[in-house]
Formats: C-alpha cells, structure tokens, sequence
C-alpha cells in the first residue's frame, strides 16, 4: 500500500495547535525537531549523538501526518490550509506544506535510520523491535516492544510518554483498567506490565483495534487483555478502578461524566492529550462532577492530568 505524508514545516511554537488538529482529522501525528533543537534539549549533544543533518527538519520541527490510499488527501490538505489561514500561529507566512508518496517499505526502512530505545518514564523503555536482542536493560526495566507503523507513531509523543509516567505511579495488579481509544494499545501494553491482569482496550476505530491486537502479540499480552470496539465509555456497564483516555481535550470533555461514573470508589481516572489552553476548562469541569486533581504534568504545551474519585 501507498501513503500520501503530509509535512508542516514550521516554528516550534506551533506544535500544539497543529499537534490537536491533524490528531482530529487522521490517526496520529510525527513530529521531528530541527538539530538545532535537539541540542537545547539533550545535554553532552555532540557525545552522544552522531546525526547526519540532511535526516533533519531546517525549520524549528517538521509535523508530518499520514493517509492511506483510502482518502481523499486533497480534501484534507484543504482543510489543513485552512486551519492555518484563521489562526494565529507564529511565523505563519513562512509555514510550509510538502506532501510525498511512500511505499510501506520504505516508511518501515526509513523509521530504522533513526529510532531507537528510549526511556519515558522511571521504569517505561520503548524499543522497536529491530533493536530487542541487541537492548540491554537495566534492573527493573519494563519494555514495551513496538513496530512503528504508518498509521501510529512511536509512542514518543509528550501525551503518551506523560501517561506512561502516571501508570507506573498509579496502577496495581489488582486494578481494573479500561484504555479508552487505546490507538496503538501502548498504554494498555504498560499497565499489563505494572501487574494489572484484568485490562480492557477499546477504540471506535478498527484500524486501531487491528494494530493494537498486532502490538498486544509482539509484547506478549495478547492473552491477557480484551479487545473491543466501543465510543468511549458511552455503552459501558462495568465498573473500573483505572479509566485511562490518552484522547483530546474536546472529547475527554465528552467522557469525564461517564468516566466518573463507571469509576469504583478511590478510582483513578488518566486523562491526557489536552493542550494547556484546554488545562483548566477540564479541571474545573472534573471538580464539578466530583473529581479530585491529584498532579497535573504539562510538557511542550500538553497536559496529562491524574484525577481520583474519592469513597
């Protein structure tokens, strides 16, 4: 199969907003950083790195989106230059949109050059398949084996690697966990390795149950979590001690009544994939509906927020 990439060149200060809306109108985003960036970010650069630059985004970062043979890829570059057009977004006479046709093998070549096991939380290590025989652990590791796909990313992006943080602290082999729009099953994948042996992933979409049935093989856990389709928490009868929805904000709006409802007493409900401005519209509307703010964690302009459901 054939895919059309998307690419937004663009400042860094844009990430966010073109982040929450190319999330809206296609399966998930790729977001690269310029070498300039990486610099800023990573201490001793130079020592532990080794990157040719022609592999590198000029512009600050390079947001790239993917669509399958199946859509119609005019219609959404439409509505992508449309976006841009009413919002103020830094720099925008200087954005740039590039598209390219790439075969599934050369995306899957591609991914090889330059991703490699990286660490996300105290415990948490994504490392792509090609690279589990060579990867070394430390104690107390706990490996979440991916094969980056054309539909999801690399479980890289701020919202996972925040959420990732939350169930280490959070979940317990006893736990009842639901991972609503489970997307890649990633989370679902890490809370089966906290212990929890009663885990439900669901998504709307059945691309996402495909990959996240494929993904729950590679790490094992096919057995040990059930698969099904659903819209949010809308149709669900079961109670829970962890709702995790790694979603958007608009439609963590749309569940947080549900969630609490389908929630045991002392629950803990995981929510993340909220851009900052959206931060305090949900904690204000979980307060309503009875929820406490237990920590809020925010990093380059999203927010995963931990809330708990008291006796």
């Amino acid at each position: 199969m054939n895919w059309t990439e998307v690419v937004i060149s663009t400042k860094e200060e844009n990430e966010a907003i073109l982040s929450n809306y190319l999330n809206s109108i296609s399966k998930g985003v790729s977001i690269e950083h310029s070498l300039d960036i990486l610099k800023q970010k990573i201490d001793d650069f130079e020592e532990k790195y080794r990157l040719d630059p022609k592999d590198y985004p000029e512009s600050d970062i390079a947001i790239k989106v993917y669509f399958d043979e199946t859509i119609n890829v005019d219609e959404k570059l439409e509505l992508i230059h449309a976006f841009i057009a009413s919002n103020d977004l830094a720099d925008k006479e200087n954005i740039t949109i590039n598209t390219n046709v790439i075969e599934e093998q050369a995306w899957e070549n591609e991914w090889k050059k330059y991703f490699h096991a990286f660490r996300v939380s105290d415990t948490f290590v994504i490392v792509p398949d090609w690279e589990m025989d060579q990867y070394v652990p430390k104690e107390g590791d706990r490996l979440i084996r991916i094969e980056p796909g054309m539909a999801f990313g690399t479980g890289d992006h701020p919202t996972t690697s925040m959420c990732l943080e939350l169930i280490e602290s959070i979940v317990k082999p006893e736990h009842r966990v639901i991972d609503v729009g489970t997307g890649s099953g990633i989370l679902s994948i890490g809370a089966h390795l906290m212990g929890a042996s009663d885990i439900t992933a669901t998504d709307i979409d059945e691309l996402s149950l495909k990959v996240s049935k494929e993904n729950f093989e590679l790490n094992n856990c096919s057995d040990k979590i059930q698969v099904r389709a659903a819209n949010l928490l809308k149709d669900e009868t079961t109670n829970y001690d962890v709702i995790i929805a790694n979603i958007l904000a608009h439609i963590v709006d749309e569940m947080i009544d549900d969630a609490f409802e389908r929630l045991n007493a002392n629950g803990h409900f995981i929510a993340s994939g909220i851009v900052l401005e959206k931060s305090d519209y949900i904690q204000t509307r979980m307060k309503e509906v009875g929820f406490n703010i237990e920590r809020v964690l925010e990093e380059n302009g999203w927010v995963s927020i931990y809330a708990s459901r008291g006796e």
